[in-house]
């Protein structure tokens, strides 16, 4: 962020003093030679920056629009230079592989490990003896396409879905439960604890969106009140979608906030189950960013690289 931030500081600087008031004679130059990604880049910026479009900038310019072209046409060749271009997926087809669905009939959960990586051959040895936290850890860290990946979605050989509800995880002496009484910080999520608490799923889903990351709420809304799953609908009767997901979308674009951010948005709405956890650990704690994170890129709120799965089940 702040290295883009000097650079377009550096390039307006340069383009104010070279600017030459002959508009007619230099304008076309500017747009000359792109890329058909570079031109629908410039196009972008342009139209919502200055109103301005491709079409149009053969007329004379004003010294302010002038540097708004060099300076759009620079940041786009340096965006396409830098960042691959996104594949572009369908919404209603998940990207989860055939190797991970047929895990549970390819591995045993006491299968060896691979060996390559001394990390996550830990995990997998872990994962294999029943550890679903080391299950969820393996699938997060292993490189897409591994061995170590499909044994991870498969909780080690089992089954393909949740590990914790599969598994189960020892609560440490202390932690929360379904009759834990709700931390009376905030009335209102106070209001859906206690609604998550009895069962709720659309309380839950709620509670999980709207409370800060990485709080008390937001701990018990992603166990499902505290019942060891983050997956409430597989334990739960579905009682409705949480009001904050009607204003999601896979379709919404990124807040604009953020680059890094923001391509972990475009990622996580592809159906990328890793961008969309990236999305909900690095966004700021109450930001948009964590929201579509937490729900799968504005579908659901549950464990994306299961939720992605389950959907391919349920179309097949």
């Amino acid at each position: 962020m702040n290295t883009r931030r000097m650079f377009a500081a550096v390039l307006l600087a340069a383009t104010s003093c070279s600017y030459s008031s002959d508009s007619e004679s230099r304008t076309p130059a500017l747009t000359n030679n792109l890329t058909e990604q570079e031109q629908l880049c410039v196009e972008e910026r342009l139209a919502s920056g200055w109103e301005l479009n491709l079409s149009n900038l053969q007329t004379d310019l004003s010294p302010e629009q002038e540097i708004a072209v060099d300076m759009a046409v620079e940041l786009c060749r340096l965006d396409t230079a830098t960042n691959p271009t996104l594949p572009s997926f369908r919404n209603d087809q998940p990207q989860v592989s055939d190797e991970l669905l047929e895990a549970p009939v390819t591995f045993d959960s006491g299968d060896n490990p691979p060996g390559t990586d001394s990390l996550l051959d830990d995990y997998w040895l872990q994962c294999g003896l029943g550890e679903a936290k080391a299950c969820d850890e393996l699938f997060y860290l292993a490189a897409p396409g591994s061995a170590y990946e499909q044994f991870a979605f498969s909780c080690g050989g089992r089954r393909n879905m949740d590990c914790a509800l599969l598994l189960g995880i020892e609560q440490p002496e202390g932690d929360l439960n379904p009759l834990t009484p709700a931390p009376g910080d905030d009335e209102e999520l106070d209001s859906w604890w206690t609604l998550c608490s009895e069962g709720s799923t659309l309380a839950c889903g709620e509670l999980r969106l709207t409370a800060p990351n990485g709080s008390l709420y937001a701990q018990f809304a992603a166990t499902c009140g505290a019942r060891g799953t983050s997956y409430c609908t597989l334990i739960l009767d579905d009682d409705g979608e949480p009001p904050t997901l009607k204003d999601l979308s896979p379709s919404l674009n990124p807040p604009g906030d953020d680059e890094f951010l923001d391509q972990l948005w475009l990622l996580c709405s592809e159906t990328d189950s890793r961008a969309c956890k990236d999305l909900t650990k690095y966004g700021p704690a109450d930001s948009l960013y964590v929201q579509f994170g937490v729900s799968c890129g504005g579908r659901a709120v549950a464990p994306c690289a299961r939720f992605f799965a389950d959907l391919i089940s349920s179309s097949s």
